[in-house]
């Protein structure tokens, strides 16, 4: 009787010790990611409903998500340009597509809540061509606007900013002079001292100009809106004053095409009607094949999350953009890739 006891509570233990150890299997990874400050709310926001493992997300600009990705530093990468041809690559790596949205151009001029500008115009103000707010040409676009002689005071992004380099490649597109394709703020705009000042961030650049009057910049809509600050319409194409949204975005991004390898094809100066020409594409830089297969399969379970259910539910209040139908059936083939 004693060793049916002793057998049995030998069992016992066994079982137990495999049901304490089995769950280990499946323990929830830790990514680590970063990037994009254009596309920190959403993906923030979608780390913090995820419940199936833990992201920790950076907004550190996609210049630093790009090379933090490149090096192993970050699980996956999140960028609103792609790499450069003459960028040292990561090896077996995707884009993924994950959300658009409007770039947003902020200022602060007391009593003025709205501002008609052109891409001609923006690029001269934005490198110092126009140096006072009721400066003739912009006076001449907003002819019922009380602009003040006070000195204009531009806000830019430091480091390598994918929104920078969108925003310069809207401007050089619509007829803006002197504009680069370039995320570094003084080559994109051909400064080699820019006017203005920096901010390492969009979060920043939105809390410069809310505490700086007199100032103007270039963001993501969605930290914009949440500080209530005004922002310019601007011409599009069809000589309409186009304000960013959501709507006016969509419009713009759903005409692009969508290359093999997940990137819109932006042309800038297409003629959309309704459509927001100055938008982007934010994209996950993903493995395609991780050093840490468990960590691959993290990353592909949450960016199919973003793709399938959070963005598509929660971007169009945060001022982003889900994607087109074209692009999110691209994101879905190229996430599959994902290990």
């Amino acid at each position: 009787m004693r060793r049916s006891v002793s057998a049995i509570a030998t069992v016992s233990a066994l079982v137990a010790s495999v049901a304490l150890v089995a769950p280990a299997s499946n323990a929830a990874e830790t990514i680590t990611s970063g990037g994009s400050s254009y596309a920190n709310s959403i993906i923030s926001t979608c780390a913090a409903a995820y419940k199936t493992d833990t992201i920790t997300y950076a907004s550190v600009g996609s210049g630093t998500g790009r090379t933090n990705f490149r090096t192993g530093t970050y699980d996956f990468g999140a960028s609103d340009a792609a790499y450069s041809a003459t960028d040292v690559k990561p090896a077996n790596f995707t884009y993924v597509p994950l959300v658009g949205g409007p770039i947003a151009v902020v200022f602060n001029v007391d009593g003025v809540a709205s501002l008609n500008l052109t891409a001609k115009v923006l690029g001269g103000i934005m490198n110092g061509r126009y140096k006072t707010w009721n400066d003739e040409a912009i006076q001449s676009l907003n002819p019922k606007a009380k602009l003040p002689s006070d000195a204009i005071l531009v806000q830019y992004r430091s480091g390598s900013s994918g929104t920078t380099q969108a925003f310069a490649n809207y401007l050089r597109g619509n007829g803006a002079s002197g504009w680069k394709d370039n995320g570094t703020w003084s080559t994109a705009s051909s400064q080699s001292t820019p006017v203005g000042s920096s901010n390492g961030t969009s979060q920043l650049l939105v809390e410069s100009v809310t505490k700086t009057k007199n100032s103007i910049g270039y963001a993501d809509l969605s930290d914009v809106a949440a500080k209530g600050l005004p922002f310019a319409a601007l011409r599009n194409p069809l000589g309409d004053y186009v304000l960013p949204s959501v709507k006016t975005a969509s419009a713009f991004l759903g005409t692009q095409k969508v290359l093999a390898n997940g990137i819109l094809d932006i042309d800038y100066k297409k003629a959309v009607k309704g459509g927001y020409n100055a938008s982007l594409v934010t994209y996950a830089l993903a493995p395609t094949a991780a050093a840490n297969p468990a960590k691959g399969a993290a990353v592909k379970k949450f960016l199919t999350y973003v793709i399938n259910s959070c963005a598509p539910s929660k971007a169009p209040g945060l001022n982003y953009s889900p994607l087109s139908a074209a692009l999110k059936a691209k994101a879905l083939q190229l996430v599959a890739t994902v290990k």
